[in-house]
């Protein structure tokens, strides 16, 4: 069974949040924590890991013993007969038995299954000899009257000692179900990363969209300073009317920008509620408000540890490990199965007949009459192509498992290095980009200027305008892509849960 234990700040047993408000303001940390609580995919992640234990406790009732107990009435009626090897014939006879008794059976590893048993009963018979009058005469009515009591038990037990004797196909469910588990327990695991990995990404393209929002008001309010300028000058004849239809036109155009921003909004908007909740109908009308700003913290990066943080901590390539071993249980299994069957049995017991019950019982647990038998039975079919192929298989198998994990570890490397580089990168993208924003702003600024003292135009005060507004968003997208690239190197390294001081313990 899995449980998270997370910071102070999370509690998975908590009820669900629903947006009470309109507008609710998250932070990224509220937006993992709500995620971890209702997102559908990490319900279904422990749903999985569950099912796994649960085939695995099946797989040991394999060795639980089996208590039997029966009580049985028997009835013959058996006609006269003779026999060719007697001179008289056998008289016909009434026979009743009435037996109970306890069993108790399993297996145990190593090829290992016993069987103890005990029976108690009565023999009640009714012979007619009346068909001999020298017989008959013995007996009132010809009719002989006899009962006895008996009583027997013991222990026979079978010993597999090659084929089936340090595994079966009992251990084979058994250690393969182990290793499912182990299997369910990390895809877990990455599901959890999965998930807030994408509610990092979600939330800092939402952080995006609202930015963008924000920019194209901006530039809005410039564009309609700037038409009103423009129209005012038009009017008195310090500018041509050309110039009051540019600004009008660019105008238009941030309205539609704008309307495109808030659309993107929206969808982001949606995008991440989808992974923070299980009810999207509850939270359709809320307004999400990212808490914090975007922000750039360099972050130092070492391929080399990168490198051997993935190959270390990732749990998908933690599976293709264990895939490898349950390859590996069934090419043992494939193995033993080609040996030809040796097998010891034996059996102790003692058999109680007496006239009255206690007595039989008594010879039977104390063993006065004993019974047992022992030996070793061998068998092996005279073409073992089937075994030989089923081994074969399973080593190719094996080794499809290995190319496999093979695989996975050089894209994982590749993600790592691919993510180093885009760290990198984007974190001197946020130093330029902001640069070039401050450049736009004193640009523009110093050309409105000019266009007040009659030096320069409006054209060219709509040209830096447009310059600053792009400049300003990719400012925004620079920081928001820097942000998520620190959020992909840190799950291409297996390190997520580490980063937010989460962590997995397996109860």
């Amino acid at each position: 069974m899995l449980a998270l234990a997370l910071s102070s700040t999370l509690i998975l047993a908590a009820e669900p949040i629903a947006p009470q408000d309109r507008k609710l303001s998250l932070s990224l940390r509220d937006c993992i924590d709500l995620a971890l609580k209702r997102n559908l995919d990490l319900q279904i992640g422990h749903l999985s890991a569950e099912i796994a234990r649960f085939n695995l406790n099946v797989s040991y009732g394999a060795y639980m013993p089996t208590f039997t107990f029966g009580a049985q009435h028997d009835f013959l009626s058996q006609p006269g007969d003779f026999d060719p090897k007697k001179s008289g014939a056998d008289f016909p006879y009434e026979l009743n038995t009435d037996s109970a008794g306890p069993g108790l059976a399993g297996r145990l590893p190593l090829g290992f299954s016993y069987d103890l048993t005990a029976v108690a009963g009565q023999h009640d018979a009714r012979t007619d000899f009346r068909s001999v009058p020298g017989n008959s005469n013995n007996f009132a009515g010809g009719i002989r009257l006899t009962n006895n009591f008996f009583a027997e038990g013991g222990l026979t037990v079978r010993q597999h000692l090659l084929r089936d004797f340090w595994i079966d196909q009992y251990r084979e469910t058994l250690l393969v179900r182990r290793k499912d588990l182990k299997i369910s327990q990390h895809a877990l695991r990455f599901q959890i990363m999965k998930t807030v990995l994408a509610v990092e990404l979600g939330y800092y393209d939402l952080v995006t969209a609202r930015e963008q929002v924000r920019v194209q008001e901006k530039a809005l309010e410039l564009k309609q300073q700037l038409v009103a300028e423009t129209r005012r000058r038009v009017e008195v004849g310090d500018l041509p009317p050309l110039d009051g239809e540019q600004a009008q036109t660019q105008l238009e155009n941030t309205l539609t920008a704008l309307s495109a921003a808030r659309e993107a909004l929206v969808d982001r908007q949606n995008t991440l509620i989808n992974v923070l909740t299980d009810n999207f109908k509850e939270w359709a009308d809320t307004e999400l408000q990212p808490a914090g700003a975007l922000f750039a913290i360099k972050e130092e990066v070492n391929r080399s540890e990168s490198f051997r943080n993935a190959l270390k901590n990732r749990p998908d390539l933690m599976e293709a490990r264990l895939a490898v071993e349950k390859s590996d249980v069934a090419v043992q299994f494939r193995m033993n199965q080609l040996f030809p069957s040796l097998d010891f049995i034996g059996r102790y017991g003692g058999i109680g007949i007496q006239p009255d019950s206690s007595t039989a019982l008594s010879d039977a647990v104390h063993m006065r009459n004993r019974e047992y038998f022992y030996g070793l039975v061998v068998s092996f079919p005279l073409n073992n192509i089937a075994e030989r192929n089923d081994y074969r298989a399973s080593k190719a198998v094996k080794q499809i498992s290995e190319l496999q994990l093979r695989k996975a570890e050089q894209e994982v490397l590749l993600q790592v290095s691919d993510f180093v580089n885009r760290v990198q990168s984007r974190f001197s993208q946020t130093g330029s980009t902001r640069k070039a924003r401050t450049y736009a702003e004193a640009a523009l600024a110093a050309e409105q200027r000019k266009l007040q003292n009659g030096y320069s135009t409006s054209f060219i005060v709509l040209q830096l305008q447009e310059t600053l507004t792009a400049a300003r968003t990719a400012e925004i997208q620079a920081l928001a892509d820097y942000n998520k690239a620190v959020a992909q190197l840190a799950f291409a390294e297996g390190s997520t849960l580490e980063k937010h001081r989460l962590l997995l313990e397996v109860k």
